[in-house]
């Protein structure tokens, strides 16, 4: 009766909820007599064995066969009986989330049911029953292998086809699932799911709702590729951890991680250790759960599990130097700039010289002086003397920006390495990211029956963070603080419902919500205390942040991300599966509904933006960005007139259809289909996105640019045209979301598994599949928020500090603006995945994987610059004369400064040979060994990059940037024999010899790849100019004196030329890394222990280089690196992780 009425209930609470996929698995087999009849009416059952429940029951069909589902990943006892035979119990069955154990044929002994035949079951090494490609991550990895900064991601470079660009593997971060690629494909496609629900933010889809502590995850479980038609949304890697649950008896840990600089090695780059602290202490506790008439000590059916953990860590962050402007350049002596080299047909009369001669590269002129070529480049001028720029002619505002430029002490600081660079000081000063959270989870199990299982899952996660060098922008001066917050929680029901009556059906309900809040702030140490720096709009500048700019020497760029960005998500989710067996087949369909709830802020310029650089748009040039900051003269300046929050919206809907059948006894076949119906992102209430259209835009509407000098240079002419030519609102004549959305999409899936000798020891396993992926929402619809009439960030071009102020666009000019634009014809990013391997089980428990794995991807999401001009215009024309050279009046779209495009036409492909040897389920020592060979080709890397020269995608067609072709490795956890009882059977041989255990990850991976670029003028108005090479020997690999590769064997390309060299032609370092851990424990009772945790990262501090200076300069066009102008260039400017220590106790009951 009590599960009569509870039944309702929890249907009636699925009904209203909402997510995703459940991680459940199978365990299928058939039953035979001795002379291998088939035993039909069979009854058989599966034992939790942690909880000792009944968790499913079933009966085999006329062909002896049985499918126990869905059971979620445990270890479970299998129970099989029928009248005139004995009783069969197999324990120890593993099983992970979404597996099918297939234990094949199973005999039973002739004898009466009272008599019980129990064998320690060995867990099928090799899976004949599917077709889906995984890997898996177990409790005890999870556990044994120690993770630099705890993080349980870190354990996916533990498996093949991973591999990660990031620089350090010290995962203290706010919740990202970036850093990791997966068969070749962006880090944005991988899907997080926690517990069957998702897990991923699908905003700019790089974060995880809730990162989860390492001591609740059970285990996690790596969808590689080719899955079944029951996984859809993203077409990436499936990522799905399980949080642990509680068992029939109390179990818990109380632990403390602990990590210091004082255990460290010094960074060899640095001058002193970084500081880096980390205090990581929690518990758990789990059990049986008594609740009156529902679950008691003796017969338990509910089961908890909880877990608290509090996070307080700091680490390095980013560069432990800064190349800053020397001591002479902040007086406006730029002497030490001065080379030998001299620009290509230039003229220059210097004062104190009888005669002109060319003029020396570095010569800072005159405002206004200049003279430059049609190509737009400098041939002349009236130089300083000296090259020093007089104090009394200053702005006003110039001492401001040198106390800025100036906070950072310059004590112990040297001369750049090389000796390229005197006009720069290298000083050490280390950022620091800091970051706090604390999280509690809860998990309760409720078995019902032994058709009806339920589990809720609860995590309460806090968290902050700051740094100095910008969380969404770079910048390399560690001065203005950034700090963000993420109070939040998530939560997840799940309910099986296996309906006995109508064998062998099985209904399964997924569903669960996600919330996240993060708000940015300032911290408030930059005010503009020491100037009153004139704005645009005052008052958009919500905490007088001192104005965003670049000096043009040295690091001196600041974080360009608003102050009170705000961003909101919440998503919910809904599955509801349905199963049955009929003979040979397993049919499966299910529906998935997705509701996405995210509210944002576009990023925008609160603070004013100062741009000084030497530039054709600024008449008042001297040809040096820091001598331009001194005298004021800026080369544009732009400002937001304020913000506005979008709530948006998607609806997203699919189904599936699916069958399993085991076409002959070794032999199974998975085809099936998935349909998707991806609506488009739109905000709630008032349509506010707003998007530029190539199609929309009229040119006799177009506006003219003012040329004359003087403060409105390059402001549009009042009533010359459409100030908002090309922008259409969402709603009036676009559709909502901005694009014509393929809203259908339909995935076929097909793969197989054959056992090819029918022992369950050898198996050739292959299939393919398509998938579709939701157009990333940041770029393509939170920046249309950006977007004018909206919102107005005008840009202002050639003028003076003195001059600037509120009163240049309260008048009513209109000053250009940068656009967001979006493909109308709204291509949904489409991947086919393959694969085809072979597993062989060899003895000692070992079992070997060697799979061909390929995809290919099409109509990506990229970026690109319709606003710039083909190849050569502005050198091969007086365009730019014409103009007066006003680069605004010569843009394609008139009105607009970049037009930034969002596209799906790019592309990629992979194609890797994966192979693992494992023993995971053997005492004393477990291991993987894991080698990739493996190609990735791309255009562009991330869905934000946009292309250099935006006529030419296929240009950058190269090798990924985060394409490594050999990674190899090694995962392994060894209990050592307690020698002790070698030395006879005492208290204290046992306790200091017994109880070590020694695990590790070795990792030998090679390079990354890397593109040489170069100064130059491509002639569009945008990007695009590579290295040319000349001709030599190339990589030096001179660590000795750090330089990776020789720049005299390049030179900069002829104006209006983009370089003979492609992207991503050259190779890096690569690296070899020895991570090592000991542990200890120490017996106080039977269920009591101490461990104690030694882990140490990088053990044989290896000097590990990573970071490279990529550009070259030259002075001329055609010109080569000389010895003059090599600078850093080739140089390399960074390196991995030293030898770090972490310590911990934990203790177990």
């Amino acid at each position: 009766m009590r599960n009569l009425t509870t039944l309702p209930v929890l249907l009636l609470l699925s009904a209203f909820a909402i997510p995703a996929l459940g991680q459940s698995g199978a365990i299928k087999g058939t039953l035979v007599d001795p002379q291998g009849g088939a035993v039909a009416d069979a009854r058989v059952i599966a034992v939790d064995e942690s909880k000792t429940i009944t968790a499913r029951e079933t009966t085999t069909d006329r062909e002896g066969s049985f499918q126990l589902l869905p059971l979620l990943p445990g270890t479970y006892t299998l129970r099989a009986e029928v009248s005139g035979f004995k009783r069969m119990e197999r324990r120890g069955l593993v099983l992970d989330a979404y597996q099918i154990v297939n234990l094949g044929s199973l005999g039973l002994e002739v004898g009466g049911v009272q008599s019980t035949v129990t064998v320690s079951a060995d867990t099928p090494l090799v899976e004949t029953a599917t077709s889906q490609k995984s890997f898996v991550v177990s409790s005890e990895q999870v556990t044994g292998i120690s993770t630099n900064g705890r993080d349980f991601r870190s354990l996916l470079r533990t498996l093949p086809g991973v591999t990660s660009n990031t620089q350090s593997d010290f995962n203290l971060a706010f919740n990202t699932t970036q850093g990791f690629n997966v068969n070749g494909l962006r880090d944005t496609a991988n899907n997080v799911y926690l517990d069957g629900t998702i897990n991923t933010d699908v905003g700019a889809n790089d974060g995880q709702f809730t990162q989860m502590s390492l001591d609740a995850i059970g285990e996690f479980k790596l969808q590689n590729s080719v899955f079944n038609a029951e996984h859809g949304r993203n077409p990436g890697i499936l990522i799905s951890a399980t949080t642990k649950s509680g068992g029939r008896q109390f179990h818990g840990t109380a632990y403390e991680f602990l990590r210091n600089e004082a255990l460290d090695a010094r960074d060899s780059l640095a001058a002193s250790k970084a500081k880096l602290r980390l205090n990581q202490f929690g518990g758990n506790l789990g059990g049986p759960l008594p609740l009156w008439k529902v679950s008691s000590l003796s017969d338990p059916k509910l089961f908890f599990f909880f877990n608290m953990e509090i996070t307080r860590g700091n680490r390095p962050n980013g560069s432990p130097f800064v190349d800053v402007a020397h001591s002479d350049v902040l007086t406006g002596d730029f002497s030490r700039l001065l080379r030998t080299n001299t620009l290509s047909g230039s003229s220059c009369l210097y004062p104190g010289e009888p005669t002109a001669r060319p003029c020396q590269q570095g010569t800072v002129f005159r405002p206004g002086t200049i003279i430059r070529n049609q190509a737009g480049n400098i041939i002349g001028g009236q130089p300083y003397a000296n090259n020093v720029v007089p104090q009394g002619e200053w702005n006003g505002n110039a001492n401001a920006f040198l106390k800025l430029i100036g906070a950072l002490s310059r004590t112990g600081a040297g001369p750049v390495p090389g000796g390229n660079n005197p006009e720069l000081v290298r000083v050490f000063v280390q950022d620091q990211y800091r970051l706090r959270k604390r999280q509690e989870v809860l998990r309760v199990d409720y078995s019902i029956s032994s058709m009806t299982n339920f589990f809720f899952r609860w995590v309460d996660d806090s968290q902050d963070e700051d740094q100095g060098v910008g969380i969404f922008s770079s910048s390399s001066f560690p001065y203005t603080p950034q700090f963000r917050k993420k109070p939040g929680s998530s939560w997840s029901w799940n309910l099986f419902v296996a309906n006995g009556h109508v064998y062998p059906q099985v209904d399964k309900f997924d569903w669960g919500t996600t919330w996240a809040q993060r708000p940015l702030l300032f911290r408030n140490k930059d005010g503009r205390s020491f100037t009153l720096m004139p704005e645009l709009y005052p008052d958009a500048n919500l905490r007088n942040r001192f104005p965003r700019f670049n000096c043009g020497i040295g690091g001196c760029n600041f974080p360009g991300f608003a102050n009170q960005w705000e961003s909101e998500a919440r998503q919910f989710a809904w599955t509801d599966n349905f199963s049955i067996l009929k003979g040979a087949h397993t049919y499966k369909a299910g529906i998935f509904f997705n509701m996405n709830r995210n509210g944002q802020q576009p990023a925008w310029t609160d603070s004013i933006n100062l741009n000084f650089g030497s530039s054709v748009d600024n008449s008042q040039d001297t040809g040096n960005s820091f001598a331009n900051m001194l005298l004021g003269n800026y080369t544009s300046a732009s400002q937001s007139n304020g913000k506005f929050f979008g709530t948006f919206r998607f609806y997203g809907l699919e189904f599936y259809a699916q069958d399993s059948w085991k076409a002959t006894a070794r032999l199974t076949l998975d085809f099936g289909a998935r349909y998707a119906y991806l609506g488009p992102t739109f905000t709630l209430g008032k349509l506010l996105q707003n998007y530029f259209f190539v199609d929309k835009y009229d040119p006799a509407k177009a506006v003219r640019i003012e040329t004359a000098n003087g403060p409105a240079k390059g402001s549009i002419i009042s009533g010359s045209g459409d100030p908002f030519n090309g922008l259409v609102e969402e709603g009036k004549g676009i559709p909502s979301g901005g694009v014509e959305h393929r809203k259908n999409q339909v995935s076929p899936r097909l793969g197989f598994a054959w056992d090819v000798f029918g022992n369950g020891k050898t198996a050739l396993r292959g299939g393919v599949g398509s998938f579709f992926e939701r157009q990333r929402q940041n770029n393509a619809y939170f920046d249309g928020l950006g977007n004018p009439p909206l919102t107005y960030t005008p840009n202002l071009f050639s003028g003076n500090l003195n001059d600037l102020g509120p009163q240049l666009v309260s008048s009513g000019t209109r000053f250009p603006v940068g656009i967001l634009a979006i493909d109308p014809e709204g291509k949904t990013p489409t991947i086919w995945t393959w694969s085809l391997g072979v597993q062989q089980q060899l003895p000692w428990k070992i079992a070997l994987d060697v799979s061909y794995v390929g995809n290919v991807a099409r109509h990506l999401m990229y970026q690109r610059d319709i606003n710039t001009l083909p190849l050569g215009t502005t050198v091969n024309t007086p365009i730019l004369t014409n103009a007066n050279n006003t680069s605004q009046a010569i843009r394609p779209f008139k009105g607009y400064t970049n037009v930034t495009l969002v596209e799906y036409g790019a592309s990629s492909n992979y194609h890797g040979l994966q192979t693992r040897l494992s023993r995971r389920f053997g005492t004393g020592l477990t291991f993987n060994v894991n080698y990739t060979w493996g190609k990735a080709i791309d255009e562009t890397d991330t869905d934000t990059t946009t292309i250099p020269y935006s006529l030419d995608r296929l240009r950058e067609r190269a090798v990924a940037g985060y394409d490594r072709t050999h990674v190899f490795t090694l995962d392994y956890i060894y209990s050592a024999p307690n020698v002790g009882k070698l030395l006879g059977d005492h208290a204290v041989t046992h306790a200091v010899l017994g109880g070590w255990q020694i695990s590790g990850v070795t990792r030998i991976w090679s390079s990354l790849p890397f593109t040489v670029g170069s100064n130059g003028n491509a002639g569009t108005l945008g990007g695009g100019p590579r290295a040319n090479y000349l001709g030599g020997a190339i990589i030096l690999e001179d660590t000795l004196n750090r330089q990776w590769f020789d720049p005299l064997v390049f030179g900069r390309p002829k104006d209006g030329e983009l370089g003979n060299t492609g992207r991503n032609f050259l190779r890096g370092p690569g690296f070899t890394n020895f991570d090592l851990s000991l542990f200890k424990d120490f017996k106080f009772a039977e269920r009591i222990k101490l461990q104690y945790r030694a882990e140490i990262f990088n053990l044989f501090n290896h000097m590990q280089w990573f970071g490279i200076n990529t550009g070259i300069s030259a002075t001329n066009p055609d010109s080569p690196v000389t010895p003059a102008t090599r600078g850093t260039s080739g140089q390399l400017t960074s390196a991995r992780d030293s030898r770090k220590i972490q310590m911990a106790m934990k203790l177990f009951f």
